[in-house]
């Protein structure tokens, strides 16, 4: 009789301990489902694919390592001044768009490579940054060259890639001159770049020009070179010099990017 009232007890108690783990998992599930749910953990994230593609610009400053481009009379290096206006253009331009520098220190890049770090980024620009120079300190001013090869008889046909070349109909486009389906962007990336450039610096203006440039050659984007003044002029040498005229080249060269992205959409 007295083992049988011990168990009943056991059994009670049993009983007991599993109600109110069951009563403690009800209170819990209630407190649960008062929670209000934020409204911005019931947004679904928008994939990454969503966002906007940022426009790709490369810029190329001209000359470095052993090879210094034109020095000025008082020994103010090309190399020097193009990576200075470069990287001012990158930080300009960086908040909105992708940039890249083909070199971003002191160092040599071979011409060619220069072109295939514009063409492995994708880029949408490619602007290749120089200062003049001229015998007998006669050369002064800006100007802006774009690549165009005369009498190749492509006009605007449209161009699809075959192997290691390009094709307009039936004639063969060899890679080297891909650069021709973009001659119409790269005058007006030329054109935009030459207003902004002697509007902000007011220095002699040079012009545009066409001109087989090998650093041009090979780019399947628009682009031009830019030479913003002439270092072999001791006075504008001398404006070289100065963190205000460089920052003004690099706003300028930056309004007309993008003023050009604005034009081309």
């Amino acid at each position: 009789m007295l083992s049988w009232v011990s168990m009943s007890c056991r059994n009670c108690a049993m009983f007991d301990y599993w109600a109110l783990i069951s009563r403690l998992v009800c209170l819990l599930l209630l407190v649960w489902v008062s929670v209000p749910i934020s409204a911005s953990s019931a947004q679904p994230i928008s994939p990454a694919e969503e966002l906007p593609v940022r426009k790709v610009v490369v810029l190329d400053p001209g000359h470095g390592g052993h090879d210094p481009g034109a020095v000025g009379p008082s020994g103010l290096a090309e190399k020097l001044v193009a990576l200075s206006v470069a990287q001012e253009i990158r930080e300009i331009l960086s908040p909105t768009y992708e940039v890249h520098l083909t070199r971003d220190d002191d160092y040599s890049v071979d011409i060619e490579r220069r072109t295939e770090v514009a063409n492995h980024y994708r880029a949408d620009v490619f602007i290749s940054i120089h200062v003049g120079g001229a015998f007998g300190h006669q050369g002064r001013g800006t100007v802006i060259f774009y690549h165009r090869r005369r009498n190749t008889g492509l006009g605007s046909t449209p161009y699809r890639q075959y192997g290691n070349s390009w094709e307009t109909g039936e004639k063969p486009v060899l890679w080297e001159n891909i650069q021709g389906k973009h001659t119409a962007e790269s005058q007006l990336l030329a054109e935009l770049v030459h207003r902004h450039l002697t509007g902000k610096l007011s220095p002699v203006d040079e012009g545009i020009r066409e001109a087989p440039l090998l650093v041009l050659k090979g780019a399947d984007m628009p682009a031009i070179l830019v030479e913003i003044a002439h270092l072999s002029h001791p006075a504008e040498e001398a404006q070289l010099r100065k963190p205000g005229v460089i920052s003004a080249a690099a706003q300028a060269i930056s309004e007309a990017i993008k003023e050009y992205f604005r034009k081309a959409d």
